[in-house]
């Protein structure tokens, strides 16, 4: 079975789609899972591919597969609880890109969690832009441009996809130290609501992140001390904080 697309419902006209896969920290996976619950987003199709492990979750009570697509007025998110092979990237993308195709989205956003980038702001918010709009708009929200640096995986196939079609596409990325890092999902929150409005409330998120944080700290300073203490992190699921 090739890797498909299937929607139940009719897509609004030039949407803005916005692209969640899992990454760093779990940031993208734990914004769009907030997002999509403040919303009320309606689960609207799937991606189903048999090149990702059988998987089916439940989320009350009802069945679902692994990989996503909500729907909330012109806004689409494609949401996945699973990581995608690295070998197996480039059918997904393809698959996805078919999909811009037929659909003619008037904006992409692509979330995901980075490492590596040292700065004295922790969470920071790093983005790259090909709408000039969405960069004006960026600025005043005090959102740093990435002048330098490399991307991989379906973020970065996606990217180049839709600058060779000439796709508006903007790629939020939170700097992440932790694992999971619901702040770090907090901060992108709180820029894709000045970018789109969306008027979402991020106390809930921001009180368990700072909850999770300082256990994440205090089993660092733990381990530092010799003291294998593993069992509270297996008690926390990254996913539905």
């Amino acid at each position: 079975m090739a890797t498909e697309i299937k929607t139940r419902k009719e897509l609004p006209k030039d949407p803005i789609v916005i692209e969640a896969f899992p990454s760093k920290g779990f940031v993208s996976t734990i914004a769009a899972k907030y997002m999509i619950d403040e919303l009320g987003m309606e689960v609207i199709g799937s991606i189903k591919s048999d090149k990702v492990q059988s998987i089916a979750v439940v989320h009350t009570h009802v069945p679902m597969y692994p990989i996503r697509i909500y729907k909330k007025d012109k806004m689409i998110l494609i949401f996945s609880e699973v990581n995608v092979p690295f070998q197996y990237v480039g059918e997904f993308t393809q698959a996805i890109n078919k999909w811009f195709l037929k659909i003619k989205p008037q904006e992409v956003i692509l979330l995901a969690g980075i490492s590596g980038k040292s700065t004295e702001k922790e969470h920071e918010i790093f983005s790259i832009t090909t709408d000039e709009k969405v960069k004006k708009k960026l600025k005043n929200l005090k959102v740093e441009y990435m002048d330098e640096g490399m991307l991989t995986g379906i973020s970065s196939d996606l990217l180049l996809f839709c600058v060779d079609n000439n796709i508006p596409v903007t790629s939020l990325m939170a700097e992440t130290h932790y694992t999971p890092d619901p702040l770090g999902s907090a901060s992108m929150l709180e820029i894709l609501n000045g970018l789109l409005d969306l008027k979402i409330n991020t106390k809930k998120l921001i009180e368990k992140g700072e909850e999770v944080e300082k256990m994440f700290q205090n089993i660092s300073e733990q381990m530092k001390k010799g003291i294998d203490d593993t069992k509270q992190i297996s008690e926390y699921s990254p996913m539905y904080g």
